[in-house]
């Protein structure tokens, strides 16, 4: 079952989004704003984020920016931001789809599950936790400092791992990137 993080500050919207979400079997988590999708995506891990842009604290725009900066899942724009500026300006910033308000349902329904399907193919291969990149067929673990090859039973424990206890694994996966000898988990 795909987990689906609905971020708008209408709670309308949220509700009428996570209805069609929920009706195809998909989990529905919401947030209504950056700032606290941000927050919920630090302790939980989501298949796709769908957001609006017009939100209070941290925007759709800033939103997409950093979770593309931390994140590999499908984006799905859902904002009333028509004009072709704002459309080519999501794209920019790391936006898989645009989708103008007011919306189809069926719409929105076939975007998201083109979206999942072809995010799917590609997850096959790699995990991303934050700044981390795995590699599921070389045992790779890729971060801005470098890269480490894991054994296999490594490599299985580490992405097996529940998202917690993955971030505390994250100072010494990184020390071990960057060849430090002895740190402490963050």
């Amino acid at each position: 079952m795909a987990k689906i993080l609905v971020v708008d500050d209408d709670p309308h919207i949220r509700e009428l989004v996570a209805v069609f979400l929920k009706a195809e079997g998909m989990e529905v988590c919401e947030a209504s704003d950056g700032r606290e999708a941000l927050d919920f995506l630090e302790d939980h891990a989501v298949d796709m984020v769908i957001l609006d842009v017009m939100m209070p604290n941290v925007d759709g725009w800033q939103l997409c920016r950093e979770l593309r900066k931390a994140y590999d899942f499908p984006l799905l724009m859902l904002t009333a931001k028509g004009e072709t500026s704002q459309i080519v300006k999501g794209f920019e910033l790391g936006s898989d789809d645009y989708l103008v308000k007011p919306f189809e349902p069926p719409v929105l329904m076939a975007r998201v599950k083109a979206l999942l399907k072809r995010y799917q193919i590609s997850a096959a291969q790699s995990v991303a936790v934050g700044r981390l990149k795995m590699n599921r067929k070389t045992y790779e673990i890729q971060s801005d400092d470098g890269i480490l090859t894991l054994p296999l039973k490594e490599y299985e424990l580490l992405v097996n791992s529940p998202p917690l206890s993955l971030r505390m694994k994250w100072g010494l996966l990184l020390a071990s990137i960057q060849g430090c000898t002895r740190c402490e988990a963050s």
